[in-house]
């Protein structure tokens, strides 16, 4: 002990400890970058910038659209969705945004006595999301975005998440394909182990109706053309 010791003393560490240092410092610093991604807001706007003024650094969001006139018929879809054992449907981004509009939970009731100010109850896990918002973007892709309240023992944060991607078969069901994924401003889609597992558990946390769940399970496709999905049961 007392030789490796003195050798350490007169020339150093080994080149395994400064591989492992370098290594350590490197996965600290990954760390560090994605928290601060992850934290740090999406740009919100209601069309892209122009080219030279578009910051590198920056996440641009843009909502999809609401529009009343053209979500009109969005219940007697859904009533021939989870109606009818086959069906073809064609609907826009505005009529799956009215049918979100229906998920948005009423915020639970204030305890007795708590002051006006009191901060609301986080959600049972660390990634809570909530309402969705649809748009179909360039490449007939779909974009779903929510807003997701981050709980890691009772400290929360309320943060961006965004998935770009298409609908593909996956066994018997069809499953959404996020080719990117934003959490805050962080490409978790750069880290492919962590954003398959992510959104896979960002979906089953939404808090869907079970008669939508499945007539989700009777579809055999949906496709993405211009504006519109179809979905298809065949």
């Amino acid at each position: 002990m007392a030789d490796a010791k003195i050798e350490k003393a007169l020339y150093g560490p080994s080149m395994t400890e400064v591989a492992l240092g370098a290594i350590l410092g490197l996965i600290a610093g990954v760390l560090v970058a994605c928290i601060y991604l992850v934290f740090k807001p999406v740009s919100p706007v209601k069309e892209m910038p122009p080219e030279d003024k578009i910051l590198k650094s920056m996440v641009y969001f843009i909502p999809g659209n609401e529009s009343t006139a053209k979500s009109r018929g969005w219940q007697a879809k859904q009533k021939q969705i989870i109606s009818s054992p086959t069906f073809k449907l064609d609907l826009v981004e505005d009529e799956l945004n009215a049918w979100a509009n229906t998920l948005a939970a009423p915020a639970p009731a204030p305890k007795p006595g708590a002051p006006a100010d009191a901060p609301k109850p986080a959600g049972d896990g660390i990634f809570n999301p909530g309402k969705p918002n649809f748009k179909v973007v360039a490449g007939n892709k779909l974009q779903i975005s929510a807003k997701c309240l981050l709980n890691w023992y009772g400290l929360t944060k309320e943060v961006t998440v965004m998935a770009t991607g298409t609908f593909a078969k996956s066994g018997d069901a069809v499953t959404f394909a996020a080719e990117t994924l934003h959490l805050g401003s962080c490409p978790i889609h750069l880290l492919p182990s962590l954003a398959g597992p992510l959104m896979s558990h960002l979906i089953a946390r939404e808090k869907v109706p079970d008669e939508i769940r499945a007539a989700w399970a009777k579809l055999d496709s949906v496709t993405i053309e211009g504006t519109k999905l179809t979905f298809v049961a065949q």
